[in-house]
């Protein structure tokens, strides 16, 4: 499983490396995903699977998308407040 830094430091080397739709399309599916969402479709099926949540991230809990989008700035303070505050993942 990979950590939110690891995450951090990916997608912040992708944005050096002007990596721009690649780098916004990852942005918009950890936004969803941070919100309980799937990431939306990838177009392809994997062990009965077609989203970005459930190809890429299956057992990762809200919580890891919240903190890649806080370290990368990719969510308003407010926005990350109110995630933590009403996540979907179990306590």
């Amino acid at each position: 499983m990979r950590t939110p830094n690891e995450m951090i430091e990916h997608y912040q080397d992708m944005k050096r490396r002007n990596m721009g739709s690649m780098y916004h399309e990852a942005k918009w599916q950890y936004q969803d995903m941070a919100k309980g969402g799937d990431g939306g479709g990838l177009g392809f099926e994997r062990n009965g699977e077609t989203t970005c949540r459930g190809i890429n991230y299956k057992g990762y809990p809200d919580s890891f998308f919240q903190e890649v989008c806080a370290g990368m700035g990719w969510l308003p303070v407010n926005e990350s407040t109110r995630l933590e505050a009403y996540s979907s993942d179990p306590m």
